[in-house]
């Protein structure tokens, strides 16, 4: 008997001479800590398979996680193509995938109770220094498969893995709230929770003392850990999707110098282990590292087949999706190029100003305009290169563009946060809505 998916693909054909299945399955495991307390430990599995046919030269999709009715599911793709988007791609055969680490069998085999002794662990060292402190632990790993087939004979397949593990200190003082979040994630094991709860713990140990700041113009130094808000800008405008319908200011601005000459961001799915790394993207493109930004220029924007065709352009590996949904450009992991200045003196540097770890929310921002305005969730001031103390109820709004072309220097070492791997930026002047009166 057929595997399902080949099934799904056999009665398709049957109906057109174009169709493509994906088929994926994967399970979680996960462990919860709130105030203090363990909340629970869950266990999360699904499968599912999605087919997409071109039918008289239009896009039809249907999916399902019931296996009973194949036929209905090819009825409902082959019904959906009537009313379809006109197909301005062909699916792909067999091409040359890069070698891309993506699954470690030390996540399979790591038991989930010593995920609730890590973290039982954490929350104690976490009250031993201060026993007021609300603590929530997340810990989690999972594994999936992935199978597509098309009918131009691709036939790919592949297992992964992820982990990841997080922290969060509430302290409550009066009426001030100081929340503190660390944490990474990966596709092999990451178990290494205590280094997260050490930087935690100096970050709530630095902001102790709260000051005062006067509304003005600072220069500001973005740890790793906070510039995603602002890298969001150039994620989003660099999207083929949003370029193709015009809704990106980047439109029609290949090859011009946008940024500071030392900004290089690169979309790249091809990092062993990373959380947003891929051999094959989901329509079957082989994956590679695309650069958005090189010294400043824009060079590329992401793209799907579909957009990719509609552009008259190639498809740069960004299919992204779920067997439940069609494909768009999504991106994969964001690196950023570091610098040549150590954190430290970043801070050193700074007589007067403000050093920004957390933000938080997207705050009242238009991304693809650039424009941000967003609450500094966690903020220190930095008086003669010395951080003194917690400055709170402030805000830091401005414009992505103009903030990436007002750069004193950029951080030697990158971190990853996310699937994005980003040193630190020192500003020279930053907008700040202040607590002084």
């Amino acid at each position: 008997m057929n595997r399902i998916e080949e099934k799904v693909l056999e009665l398709a054909l049957k109906q057109t001479p174009s169709a493509e299945v994906l088929y994926d399955e994967g399970e979680s495991r996960s462990v919860s800590f709130e105030n203090n307390k363990l909340k629970y430990v869950s266990t999360k599995s699904i499968r599912g398979i999605g087919l997409r046919v071109i039918k008289d030269g239009k896009i039809g999709f249907s999916s399902t996680t019931d296996f009973r009715k194949p036929e209905k599911l090819v009825a409902n793709a082959i019904e959906s193509a009537k009313f379809g988007q006109t197909a301005a791609f062909e699916f792909p055969s067999k091409g040359h995938f890069p070698k891309v680490a993506v699954f470690d069998q030390q996540v399979i085999d790591y038991p989930i109770h010593q995920c609730v002794d890590i973290g039982k662990d954490a929350i104690e060292r976490a009250l031993s220094v201060n026993a007021n402190y609300e603590c929530s632990v997340s810990m989690g790993k999972g594994h999936g498969a992935r199978r597509l087939i098309n009918s131009k004979g691709l036939d790919v397949s592949i297992a992964s893995t992820s982990f990841g593990v997080g922290i969060e200190i509430l302290e409550v003082k009066g009426q001030s709230l100081l929340w503190v979040g660390e944490g990474e994630s990966s596709k092999g094991l990451v178990t290494n929770l205590n280094k997260h709860l050490e930087k935690a713990l100096r970050d709530l140990k630095l902001a102790g003392k709260e000051l005062k700041l006067k509304t003005g113009v600072y220069p500001v130094v973005v740890t790793a850990k906070a510039m995603g808000n602002l890298l969001a800008t150039f994620e989003s405008d660099c999207n083929g999707k949003l370029v193709q319908k015009g809704a990106s200011p980047l439109t029609n601005r290949l090859g011009e110098k946008i940024l500071d000459e030392r900004v290089s961001i690169y979309d790249d799915a091809t990092i062993d282990m990373a959380g947003s790394s891929y051999p094959w993207d989901a329509e079957g493109m082989p994956s590679q590292c695309t650069p958005l930004f090189e010294k400043g220029v824009l060079k590329n924007y992401i793209f799907d087949l579909q957009t990719a065709g509609i552009m008259k352009a190639t498809s740069t590996g960004n299919g992204n999706r779920s067997f439940a949904s069609q494909p768009s450009p999504g991106n994969s992991n964001i690196t950023v190029e570091p610098g040549n200045m150590s954190f430290e003196a970043m801070v050193k540097d700074v007589k007067y100003g403000v050093l920004v770890d957390q933000v938080l929310g997207g705050g009242q921002s238009n991304i693809l305009a650039g424009e941000f305005s967003v609450n500094i969730d966690l903020g220190y001031l930095i008086e003669n290169g010395e951080i003194v103390g917690r400055v709170k109820d402030c805000m830091i709004a401005g414009n992505a563009f103009e903030v990436f072309n007002n750069i004193v220097a950029i951080g030697d070492t990158a971190e990853w946060h996310g699937s994005t791997k980003v040193p630190p930026f020192y500003l020279k002047a930053m907008n700040i809505a202040g607590n002084a009166e």
